[in-house]
């Protein structure tokens, strides 16, 4: 009776190792991977224009990749930065690029791409976009 017992007591903890790994390996979780790509500093140094892009993903699966302007300073509320927009990631479109000018935030976009989300301006400074 006492050997019938170990093998189920084994079986039980065996069984509940697999459901443990089956539920980590499968239940979807929010994953956000950052790739920065350009930074320029404003010419009173108290703002930092960064330019990354952006991947959401759950498990294997990307959800959302897009490039996202942000602002880092003093006065930011996000840990990443203030979000100034967002362009969707589409290939072999480039990435936008940042200036200043005239203590503006100069964003160059390609012709044909439009931002998802755009904030203007963002904790006072005044944004500008350009399409090339």
């Amino acid at each position: 009776m006492k050997k019938r017992n170990k093998v189920i007591l084994w079986s039980l903890v065996v069984l509940g190792l697999v459901v443990a790994l089956a539920v980590y390996f499968v239940w979807p979780r929010n994953h956000l991977e950052v790739q920065v790509k350009e930074t320029r500093k404003s010419p009173d140094g108290k703002w930092v224009a960064v330019v990354q892009m952006e991947v959401y993903n759950s498990a294997w699966v990307v959800n959302d990749a897009v490039y996202a302007v942000r602002l880092q300073g003093p006065e930011q509320k996000d840990r990443l930065g203030d979000l100034v927009m967002n362009v969707p990631v589409n290939y072999p479109d480039p990435e936008p690029s940042i200036d200043w000018s005239s203590g503006k935030l100069v964003v160059t976009l390609a012709d044909h791409e439009k931002p998802q989300y755009l904030a203007s301006p963002v904790d006072g400074v005044t944004i500008a976009i350009q399409q090339k």
